[in-house]
């Protein structure tokens, strides 16, 4: 009888626990994204002798970008929608590699 009045508590504070790690990460209901309509997709390119970092290179590119053109809530590639990305042998043991995404904002109502 013991062991299971245990169980049961260490089930309840696991349940009590997982509860609350969900109320902190999950967005309220009323959360959402706006985002630029379907036609503003914008690119910005990177080039580096490495993939990954000509990729990072063109996503802070596209960020500046969609700061400098719709403000810093617009210039988050995490929230953009429609993210694309391609890169291409161009010479030089150079990788250039374009982004292309619809910038988005995260708005509460």
């Amino acid at each position: 009888m013991k062991n299971f009045a245990k169980t049961i508590t260490f089930t309840a504070v696991g349940a009590i626990s997982l509860a609350a790690v969900s109320l902190f990460t999950a967005a309220p209901a009323s959360a959402a994204y706006a985002c630029k309509n379907s036609h503003s997709y914008e690119s910005a390119a990177g080039v580096n002798p490495n993939a990954a970092t000509a990729v990072k290179i063109a996503q802070a590119s596209w960020q500046s970008k969609m700061k400098s053109q719709y403000g810093l809530p617009w210039s988050l590639w995490s929230v953009a929608k429609g993210k694309q990305t391609s890169c291409v042998n161009s010479g030089g043991n150079q990788k250039t590699c374009i982004v292309r995404a619809r910038p988005c904002k995260y708005v509460t109502g």
